[in-house]
């Protein structure tokens, strides 16, 4: 005859050391075994985190997460992660707590920096969090920054570009109008100083031509001597005027050359405000026309790494095979029961 309790109990003992076997495996799995100490790291965002999350130090885990406790501090929330260590882990007074993942598809940890300083933090106490590591986040944290540098920074700079081609064009304009105006005052000085040497001259003529006239009224033979000298200081005059002719004849040709170079100068200058309005032309033009094409391409390309991402954490298996994978069809039904 068959003992069936002896068949009852060893089947109880089994199911007994199998439920124990799997208790201390969660509990081994979840690192919750023996005394622990309890800290607080504070962050902005808890992103992915939640009760059973791994707590590691310099990538070796310690821990777990317990709780979540959001509190509003200035006018923003604020969310104390309640986490359990290994009994008597040190922590230094530098140390600094962030939200990481070790690859791509990996779950988010805790993972805390070890510091230099001395002195501990006590149990109980708070670790400072940091910004978490997401690379989604950043990305459209680098997009949102892109736009508002170009808001803030192409954008102005091409008007600013626009203000300074107007002024120096209205400089060179205004420069180049003032020298105009300068060689015409030179031209027109130098031509009321030749009208008043010549009138000068015109006068000395007629002078010197009335007293020839009074010479031969007077001319006799006692005053000879007198004619003599009276021809002297004629002769006297007579080259201070050529020398005054002279100098006339120089200042004609300095001031002919001062016109020459100013000519020479405005023509240098124009050529160089030319070329340099023609280069800042086209500089405006290379920017405004491809500043739209930048931008589209910048959100296109923030919209499809949400997408790629969204897709990824529905579906991690896109990774591997490529598409959706196949619903579960069950079991089909064999005819005449397999017979």
């Amino acid at each position: 005859m068959r003992n069936y309790s002896i068949s009852y109990v060893t089947v109880g003992v089994f199911v007994t050391a199998m439920i124990a076997a799997l208790i201390v495996t969660l509990t081994l799995i979840a690192g919750q075994t023996g005394p622990r100490d309890h800290y607080r790291v504070l962050f902005d965002n808890v992103t992915d985190l939640k009760y059973g999350t791994v707590v590691r130090y310099e990538g070796f885990p310690i821990g777990t997460v317990d709780k979540i406790v959001p509190s509003y501090e200035n006018g923003k929330y604020r969310f104390g992660v309640m986490i359990g260590v290994q009994k008597d882990w040190k922590f230094p007074a530098d140390s600094k707590a962030g939200i990481r993942a070790s690859s791509f598809l990996a779950a988010k940890t805790i993972d805390i920096s070890g510091g230099k300083s001395a002195d501990l933090i006590a149990v109980g106490g708070d670790i400072p969090g940091t910004g978490a590591g997401d690379m989604f986040a950043l990305m459209s944290g680098l997009a949102g920054r892109v736009g508002a540098l170009l808001d803030s920074g192409v954008v102005p700079l091409i008007e600013q570009l626009k203000t300074s081609i107007k002024t120096l064009t209205e400089t060179a304009n205004s420069q180049i109008g003032g020298v105009g105006g300068d060689v015409r005052g030179l031209i027109a000085n130098a031509s009321g100083h030749l009208d008043t040497i010549s009138a000068n001259v015109t006068e000395l003529t007629a002078s010197m031509q009335v007293s020839v006239d009074q010479l031969q009224k007077v001319l006799s033979d006692g005053n000879v001597k007198s004619v003599d000298q009276i021809l002297s200081n004629l002769d006297k005059a007579s080259l201070n005027a050529d020398k005054t002719l002279a100098q006339l004849n120089q200042l004609s040709v300095e001031v002919n050359g001062v016109a020459e170079s100013i000519h020479a100068m405005v023509n240098r200058n124009a050529k160089n405000v030319d070329k340099s309005t023609a280069d800042l032309e086209y500089i405006l033009r290379t920017v405004s026309a491809n500043i739209d094409a930048i931008t589209n391409n910048l959100e296109g390309t923030t919209r499809n790494m949400n997408e790629f991402s969204r897709l990824i954490r529905q579906n991690p298996g896109l990774l591997i095979s490529g598409g959706s994978p196949e619903a579960d069809k069950g079991l089909t039904p064999v005819p005449n029961g397999g017979q």
